[in-house]
């Protein structure tokens, strides 16, 4: 398993932690490769074809020089009837340029049409990976982002895909192509004299032997580059973004340091896998010199003075000619292995990391989902508990509530009780994974701690629904709102892309956001910069609480919507989600209690539960932790009590 940048033990995306056990590669091309599996197929029988003509070349010259040039043996050919070759040296040396000749054009035709087939097939491959898997990122639970850096995500769709065109043509091209050098060579050999033939044949079983153990030797050497390539780009990602804290705390030091220490990691894993392939590739060269000094000795003897030892009948010097080239191709083809080993591990290491990316819990849509369509807004929570996958204990317990269509319901309480968990499980940025029905199934012991319940809109489960139906009539806000690289324009009609400019305005000035706008240099045309940062915090939330009113859902969340903005800011727009609220029905989560101070409804939550729920009124009468909260607000601390203290002295020091 890998480990993060710190230290931390999570695992990395694509450790690998899927279920699925085939074997990674064999997975990824079983996944992506299907549509494209004729052009890879016919690369691939191109390529394999190309060796023949390539290898004939050296037979027509040893050929030529015994018949033609030495008149020391027969001119003949593999696989043609002697009676259809000419007898005269001259036609025999015409025919042996003509087919010379006729094999270069063979070889480039054959090879330039592989090259191309399999370009194509390779970064269609490529584009297939790249895009499923995105699709399968943008699906996954929130809560993996919670445990992987930007970084880590990057090196899987980037470099990782990446490394499949040296999977496609170093590896499954290349491998092939070297496998049928070595066919093809030895066919030919064993035509020329198979006793010699048979002799040398174990210096590939040797060098394969010899790859072989390479393989297991590097596979986890591979590995790790990728995963430290991840930590990298994690660390240099959160260090742009947070540019400008490294520059207020002047901390340019640090940071340097440990980009330093990232890098380090990253050098010495690159190094442990270059040394162990540089390791490799003299052993093999020295075996491939070997076996040409016995190929050199034992066919010189052969051609000089007759067959030695146990070996019969004659070896020409064409022949031996043809020996010592094919031993060479046959050995640089075996040398060659090496590098394919070394290519394929790497390729290998990028598909463990893409499958165990796909494999990770995502939001799907059950097989009968139905669209929701035209909703009314009802929202029922029934007995809900739920523990984020990365802890053990649960955010919330048996948490269960019911919002009518136009209502406002207030979600308040202290920092860390819960309250945005509530409303991501509404949007299924999580779900909750076992039904109320299976805590039959559960032994007492662990039915408290199980994941449970319901969350329906208009009495349907959301997860019966379909994710993008469900969102669709959600509009979100959050406290920490997101803005794309673009223009003002295009961040406000994102959910509605094809809102037309009175529609845009007229959402910005509902949230508030028009006068500011107005004043920008372009307008709404003037670009935000990446993530919004030409603009202030309250610009940006304004910005956003527009995106969500120009969608007009049946839903709105408002996650702290008012957090970054100022007092006289927040009047305006809580008059705006006053008006927008009429008709819709809106979570209100809010750490200003002045914010929900209006709500039809507002739910206390403490440690995962609703502690108390009614009007402002009512919870201000029963003296309980919304009071307490209140009278903190509003800095009447004298009217708290005892407990309450000792509570928030105990946080504190935790």
């Amino acid at each position: 398993m890998g480990v993060n940048a710190d230290g931390s033990g999570e695992p990395v995306p694509g450790d690998g932690a899927g279920d699925d056990s085939r074997h990674p590669v064999v997975w990824l091309f079983d996944e992506y490769a299907r549509p494209y599996w004729k052009s890879f197929a016919g690369g691939l029988a191109l390529s394999t074809t190309e060796q023949f003509p390539s290898r004939l070349q050296t037979v027509l010259i040893g050929v030529a020089i015994d018949a033609v040039l030495l008149g020391s043996g027969p001119f003949r050919l593999p696989l043609v009837p002697d009676s259809w070759l000419p007898t005269g040296q001259s036609a025999q040396l015409r025919l042996a340029l003509v087919l010379l000749f006729g094999s270069f054009a063979a070889v480039a035709v054959l090879n330039f049409t592989s090259r191309r087939v399999l370009g194509r097939f390779a970064q269609a491959f490529q584009h297939e990976v790249r895009t499923e898997v995105f699709d399968t990122v943008q699906r996954l639970e929130m809560d993996y982002f919670d445990q992987h850096d930007t970084g880590e995500v990057m090196s899987v769709l980037n470099d990782d895909v990446q490394e499949l065109q040296s999977l496609v043509g170093g590896v499954l091209a290349r491998g092939l192509s070297l496998v049928t050098v070595a066919v093809a060579s030895y066919a030919y050999l064993l035509w020329l004299n198979w006793q010699l033939a048979v002799v040398l044949s174990f210096v590939p079983v040797v060098l394969f032997g010899m790859s072989y153990g390479f393989s297991r030797w590097i596979e986890p050497k591979q590995l790790a580059v990728r995963e430290r390539v991840g930590d990298l780009n994690s660390r240099l990602n959160n260090n742009i973004d947070g540019v400008s804290v490294i520059k207020a705390f002047g901390t340019e030091s640090t940071e340097r340091e440990r980009v330093r220490s990232a890098s380090r990691d990253h050098r010495d894993a690159q190094w442990d896998a270059h040394w162990a392939s540089a390791a490799m590739d003299p052993v093999t060269r020295t075996v491939s010199q070997l076996a040409r000094v016995v190929t050199l000795v034992l066919g010189g003897v052969w051609v000089l003075s007759g067959p030695p030892l146990f070996f019969t009948g004659t070896l020409t010097p064409g022949a031996l000619y043809v020996f010592f080239r094919y031993v060479g191709s046959l050995m640089v083809a075996m040398q060659g292995v090496a590098e394919v080993v070394d290519a394929y591990q790497t390729g290998k290491a990028a598909a463990t990391r893409l499958q165990g990316v796909v494999e990770h819990d995502t939001v799907v849509d059950h097989p009968d989902a139905r669209e929701l369509t035209d909703p009314d807004g009802a929202v029922s929570y029934d007995d809900v508990t739920f523990t984020y996958p990365s802890r053990d204990e649960p955010t919330l317990s048996n948490v269960s509530f019911e919002a009518d269509p136009g209502e406002t319901v207030g979600i308040v309480g202290p920092t860390g009780a819960g309250k945005s968990t509530v409303l991501k499980l509404l949007l299924r940025y999580y779900d909750v994974r076992e039904s109320a029905d299976s805590r039959a199934h559960q032994d007492a012991s662990s039915s408290e701690n199980a994941d449970r319940g319901t969350i329906s809109v208009d009495g349907t489960d959301v997860r019966d629904v379909t994710v993008e139906s469900l969102r669709g009539a959600i509009g979100y806000v959050s406290q920490d709102p997101f803005l794309f690289y673009g223009t003002v324009r295009e961040n406000v009609a994102y959910a509605r892309p094809e809102a037309d400019d009175e529609a845009v305005v007229e959402a910005a000035k509902l949230a508030g956001a028009h006068e500011f706008v107005a004043d920008l240099p372009d307008g709404y045309d003037t670009t935000v910069g990446e993530r919004g940062v030409k603009l202030s915090g309250g610009q940006r939330q304004r910005i956003a609480i527009a995106r969500a009113i120009l969608r007009d859902p049946a839903i709105l969340v408002l996650d702290e919507a008012t957090s970054h903005v100022d007092n006289e800011t927040e009047v305006l727009i809580q008059r705006t989600l006053d008006e927008l609220a009429a008709d819709r029905t809106t979570f209100v989560v809010a750490h200003r209690l002045s914010t929900v101070r209006d709500a039809d409804r507002i739910l206390v939550v403490d440690d995962g539960e609703i502690a108390e729920r009614g009007t402002h009124d009512e919870l201000l009468d029963r003296d309980g932790l919304y009071a307490n909260l209140w009278h903190v607000q509003v800095g009447d601390v004298t009217a708290l009590p005892d407990a309450f203290l000792e509570r928030v002295r105990r946080e504190e020091s935790a």
